[in-house]
């Protein structure tokens, strides 16, 4: 998935409820320079973000079952890495089930100098 500085971006991440299966936490962590933290916990208390660099910046919808899209505003660049969404649901018979999938995110500067502005010399006034 790719975004732009100071832009937002949503980075994909859902499922089709089924009966019998409850969502018992769902955390997205980020993967950069071989080390992995986990950004935003959810459980039964509630949201929690846990990387201070990501408060305000990012969330998950709400009241949306089967959708555990990250979103995330105010892009720096720092922020181009990998994701990755976990969820565990807790089956009738209380078995665990979990589940996860990493996204690869590179945010690029809005409009990369580019010789393609230059006017065609023909343009020019004389």
């Amino acid at each position: 998935v790719t975004g732009t500085w100071m832009g937002s971006i949503t980075i994909p991440c859902t499922y089709v409820p089924s009966e019998g299966f409850t969502q018992e936490t769902l955390s997205w962590s980020v993967e950069r320079d071989s080390s992995i933290s986990t950004i935003i916990r959810r459980d039964d208390s509630g949201d929690h973000i846990l990387l201070s660099k990501f408060r305000g910046r990012v969330s998950i919808p709400k009241q949306s079952p089967g959708n555990a899209s990250l979103l995330i505003e105010n892009l720096e660049m720092p922020d181009s890495a990998h994701y990755t969404c976990q969820v565990i649901w807790r089956s009738t018979d209380n078995s665990l089930i979990t589940r996860e999938v990493t996204t690869t995110v590179k945010v690029r500067e809005v409009n990369p100098p580019s010789s393609s502005w230059e006017l065609p010399s023909s343009l020019h006034h004389p």
